[in-house]
């Protein structure tokens, strides 16, 4: 992994292996999601573009309760719903819409700057909206030749 600037960095490693031809199983620290890997095929699981907004909450919700608990606001409770476009050719989301919805006492200037630095502070928020382009390499593994016994 390479950085830009001199900042702390922190690795990330995910496995996915896929289970057959609906299923794959993404692997993490002792933790397991069972993802869609079939076109078409709903009641598979989360199909990538929906893991990547579930990724994009989990990052929003995350910095609602440390920046919301760090500038002492009294969040009762927090949702985002998303809703997100997808173009067939090339396939590829061209936009992706959000409410961030709280419940909360407090003033909406206080709210409103906690959204904003959610998104700022977000690590997928940034990923996202800064465009990284992932780098990746093919490793091709040839399958296990198992020889048959010979009967005797």
């Amino acid at each position: 992994m390479s950085q830009e600037n001199d900042h702390a960095a922190q690795g990330y490693q995910v496995t996915v292996i896929r289970q057959g031809d609906s299923h794959a199983l993404a692997e993490t620290r002792g933790h397991r999601l069972t993802l869609n890997v079939k076109k078409g095929a709903g009641e598979a699981g989360f199909n990538a573009a929906e893991t990547l907004l579930a990724a994009m909450g989990a990052c929003i919700l995350t910095n609602v309760n440390a920046i919301g608990e760090k500038i002492r606001l009294q969040i009762d409770d927090a949702r985002i719903e998303f809703e997100a476009t997808r173009l067939d050719e090339p396939p590829a989301l061209t936009e992706i819409c959000y409410k961030l919805i709280l419940t909360s006492a407090e003033p909406p200037d206080k709210l409103a700057e906690l959204h904003d630095l959610c998104v700022k502070w977000g690590t997928v928020t940034n990923t996202v909206i800064h465009g990284l382009t992932p780098q990746g390499t093919l490793v091709i593994e040839q399958p296990v030749r198992r020889d048959r016994p010979q009967p005797g």
